[in-house]
């Protein structure tokens, strides 16, 4: 399966270059080029080595930025993580929630996310690597808050599931953080450290998985 990675494809890479020579770019413009090039960098070395394996000096080196550079954009390295997260999640929804939006009915909508999930994390195996292996395990604070929150919006979504029994709502509260949580498991288990099933058979076997529970 291939799909398009960060910064392919119609949205804009992170590195996106700055003029060549002397410039009157506003400060705010140089200093979003800055923080979109420690980003990518924090992409390689996040994705590659995992926060721990990574130093602020890896970054700054990759990014070819000062460290007083790196240090007026970003607190540490685990904010540097942070900012990543935030934004690779919220490129991921708007992709998923794009392809749902076309879909039919709810069972189809599951079908539909999951496959588009994999399809771009596949894609470009550093995206699980932050989006299913560092958020999930990590101590950044602000990286384990928004990683919840991503659960509790999936669980949400496969809770309006359980209109289509007659009694949905006597099914366990913990269901839907299960599946959830096994799934992004599962997600990086096959995408990151490559076991089986792959990816293409991943797709509709966690969705088969996902939506038994909601059938009459």
């Amino acid at each position: 399966m291939s799909g398009k990675g960060w910064g392919q494809g119609d949205r804009e890479p992170f590195t996106a270059k700055l003029p060549p020579g002397p410039h009157q770019l506003p400060r705010e413009v140089v200093r979003d080029n800055q923080r979109r090039r420690i980003l990518q960098a924090s992409l390689d070395f996040f994705g590659d080595r995992g926060l721990a394996a990574t130093t602020v000096q890896d970054l700054i080196r990759r990014a070819h930025v000062s460290r007083a550079t790196f240090y007026e954009v970003f607190d540490d390295k685990e904010d540097c993580l942070a900012d990543l997260h935030d934004e690779l999640l919220g490129w991921l929804w708007e992709e998923v929630a794009g392809a749902v939006a076309r879909t039919a009915d709810w069972e189809a909508g599951v079908r539909v996310a999951i496959a588009k999930a994999l399809e771009l994390l596949s894609g470009d195996p550093r995206l699980a690597v932050v989006c299913a292996i560092e958020g999930p395990a990590t101590r950044v604070p602000r990286v384990r808050a928004r990683h919840q929150r991503l659960v509790e919006e999936l669980c949400g979504q496969l809770r309006l599931g359980r209109a289509a029994r007659p009694h949905g709502e006597d099914l366990p509260q913990i269901l839907e953080p299960a599946l959830v949580c096994g799934a992004i498991y599962l997600i990086g288990r096959t995408v990151v450290h490559g076991r089986e099933p792959d990816a293409d058979t991943l797709a509709p076997e966690l969705a088969e998985l996902m939506l038994r529970p909601y059938r009459v």
